[in-house]
Parts: C-alpha cells; structure tokens; sequence
C-alpha cells in the first residue's frame, strides 16, 4: 500500500534544528514567494498550552530561521520533492490567550533593521543601477543576483531614504524586478523573465474547489508612454515617446509620464518601466491550487481549458500553507502580454586613422625633439629642433636596434636633426 502524500515542513533556529522539538506544538507555517516589491517571509504557529514559549522558549526578534518544505511520495511513491525557502530574521511575535497561541512571523531581510529603518541621504552620480545594489549590499553582507542590462543613472539623490526603499524605487523606476530571497538582494528583468518556458500547466481542475477569480480591465493600460528630458548646455526640454504602436494611431492609450529624465536612454527605460507596471494589471488571476512546488513566484505558468482566460501567466506572488488539516497553495498570477524594451544603440566604434607608411628618400616634417647616434636602446640623444628632413634610413635597414628606427637628416637651415629618432616624431 502506497503512503498518502503530505508537505512537512523543516525549521531551524540560530542553526539548531527545531523540527522533532516543534512537532506537538506546530499548527501552521506558512510561505509567501514574491516575485518582486518586497521580501520573501515565514509564519508559524504554534499552540502555547503549558506556556513554554511565555517562559523558556521565548524567542528574540532578530533570531535566524531557516526552512524548507519535503513534499513526500508528491508525484509517485518514494519520489520526494523539496522546496528551500530560504533563511528569514524573526521580525514579529504574537501571542494569544483562549486559546493559548502563539505566531511568529519572519522576513528574508538582514539581521540589522537598519536596511529597512535608517534613513540615508547622498547622491550618487555617474553610476550603475548595479554598483549602487553592489554598495549597499555589501553593508550589509548580503551578496547580489543581478541580471538586468547595465543601466548607468547621470545622478540621483537618495534623500532621507533607507537602503532598502531607496533601491527598490530605483528598480522599479528602470523596470527591474527586486526581491530579498536567503540573505540575498536579487535583481532582474522581468521581460525576460516572461520570456522563458512555462514550468506547468493549469486547468480549471487545479484549482481547489473551483476556487478562483479572473479580471481583464481596459482602464489604466497603455500602449505606449511620452517623458520629456534635458539637453544640451541651455537645458532645452525635449519630449520623447516609445510605444507598441505608433502614438497617433487607431486605438492607442499612451500614458503621460509627469518626470524629466536625466537623458534620453534614461527617458525610454522609464517610459518602458511605467507602462509595463500598468499593463500588468490589465489581466490577473487569482485562487487557491493543489499544491506544486514547482509553481512559485517569478515563473510562468500556462492556463489551459478555461476558453478566453487561456495564455500564458506570470506568477506573482505564491504562498504555501501547511496544517494538520492538508497543504493549501494560493497564488496570484498575471498575463504575459507584449511588453515595452528599450535597447540603447550600441555607438559604432572610432576608426582608427589609417597608419602612415614612410619610405627611404621621403622627405617629412619633423616635429622637434631628441635624435640619438644610433637606432639601439640607450644611445646618447642630444635634442633636436623642428623643421622639413629626409627619411635616409628606415626600420628595415640591416642592424637596426628599433629603440630609434628612424634615421632623418635635415634639408633646410630650420632643423638640425641629423640621427635617429623614435616612431611618430614626424608626419
């Protein structure tokens, strides 16, 4: 006989595993996977009967709690499945009475509060969206997933900002997607994102109950935006548009973005940015699924057998709760539609000029400095002044040292050159 399915869920605490201790005391965990905007986070609950965790087993905020979900005999029998959520700071404790209760919430945020409290002012300037994640997320100790284009900002201000509202601001004004994911600052782009291959495929029937709601809105989607930037040494303001359509025709929404940008490669990666964020509310799902690991936030899904709500979605937000009574899994989705990208042009390398070739008997122009009594290196050089002079031996002359591969005598009374000079000291 086949054992029946189950999601367990594994906790530790400061790194001493709390899961054999919790068992007789565990009613819920529960979590959340965002695909961006905010932290990944952890809830537990626990019954409080006996008042251990008034007492001994009270917990600190700021405590490190790592975990993970084993979906057993998920798929087949014998064939576990399991989910890493990562490594969260304690950042809430609750307790109730009548019942005795108690919950525990934690966010994968650093252990020093101040990512999300201290307030900072500075400007950064010529600077990276990268280098600017980099800095702050060495503060404090987190290491960066980055994998959007290089986007280099003129100058911005963070002014009585915290690292962490002032980054996520900055990505989300350049379209990029950023959460906090196990002690680490991840950053990318979501067009790409949506992008990739479905990992699954959903039916009316994988969802609970038939538990789920569908809303497809016209009302705040565009199909294109207009900003205005700065240039030139008298600031003239120049109004620029990027569009799926052309800004005049039939059916066109375009959305008028109150912002001068730096230049105009900034001015296009905001006006991209602020149209996809609208047009991601355009068409939305949401409900309650049998559980799949494999459905979390930043993946796409395909919904199939539901006529005109078929497509391909984006998968938001995931968030996977285990009790006694089973595993629930809720997620909210939005549909992958064409999204604005911009793509500076790449300048055309400088050619370099063409390199001159002289000849023995050339006479050239000579444009003063030293001549030495032979080609090889540390020959004596004695200076010379500038003025017209005949090329009499040149770098293919048999002995010739190289350090000085130039042999000019002067042919008028301006110069005085008469040995050997280096490469490039005439034309």
């Amino acid at each position: 006989m086949s054992n029946a399915r189950k999601a367990v869920p594994s906790l530790s605490f400061n790194g001493k595993s709390v899961t054999t201790t919790l068992k007789d005391y565990l009613e819920s965990v529960s979590y959340t996977d965002v695909a961006s905007g905010s932290s990944d986070s952890i809830d537990i609950s626990v019954h409080n009967i006996g008042m251990k965790w008034l007492g001994a087993w009270y917990p600190k905020k700021g405590d490190k709690i790592k975990g993970s979900i084993t979906f057993k005999d998920w798929n087949a029998a014998g064939k576990d499945l399991k989910l890493n959520c990562g490594t969260f700071v304690l950042d809430s404790i609750k307790f109730t009475g009548g019942p005795l209760a108690a919950s525990f919430g934690a966010l994968a945020i650093p252990a020093s509060d101040s990512f999300k409290t201290t307030e900072r002012t500075k400007t950064w300037k010529k600077v990276t969206v990268q280098k600017i994640a980099t800095d702050i997320a060495k503060r404090y100790k987190l290491s960066l997933s980055y994998s959007g284009p290089s986007i280099t900002i003129n100058a911005i201000e963070q002014s009585e900002k915290s690292d962490s509202a002032f980054l996520y601001d900055i990505c989300g004004k350049y379209g990029l997607s950023m959460k906090i994911y196990n002690s680490k600052i991840v950053i990318y782009d979501q067009t790409a994102q949506e992008k990739k291959k479905a990992v699954a495929t959903l039916t009316r029937e994988s969802f609970v109950d038939d538990s789920w709601d569908y809303s497809d809105e016209l009302e705040g989607t565009y199909t294109g935006a207009r900003i205005s930037y700065k240039s030139g040494k008298d600031s003239k303001e120049i109004s620029v548009y990027l569009g799926l359509k052309k800004e005049d025709a039939s059916g066109s929404r375009v959305l008028k973005i109150n912002e001068t940008a730096d230049d105009a490669t900034d001015a296009y990666y905001k006006a991209a940015a602020s149209v996809n964020k609208s047009n991601e509310k355009a068409t939305t799902i949401t409900g309650k699924i049998w559980p799949n690991p494999k459905v979390c936030a930043g993946v796409c899904v395909t919904i199939s057998g539901m006529g005109k709500i078929n497509g391909k979605y984006f998968v938001e937000k995931s968030t996977m709760q285990i009790t006694d009574g089973g595993t629930g899994s809720s997620i909210e989705l939005h549909k992958c539609q064409s999204r604005l990208s911009y793509t500076p042009k790449k300048e055309a390398p400088k050619k370099e000029a063409a390199k001159k070739s002289y000849n023995v008997g050339d006479v050239v122009n000579f444009h003063g400095g030293t001549h030495y009594v032979s080609s090889w290196p540390g020959s004596k050089g004695y200076s010379a002044s500038a003025g017209k002079a005949k090329i009499t031996l040149g770098p293919n002359c048999a002995g010739n040292g190289k350090a000085h591969p130039w042999h000019l005598i002067h042919t008028d009374g301006a110069s005085n050159v008469y040995g050997w000079v280096d490469e490039g000291t005439f034309d």
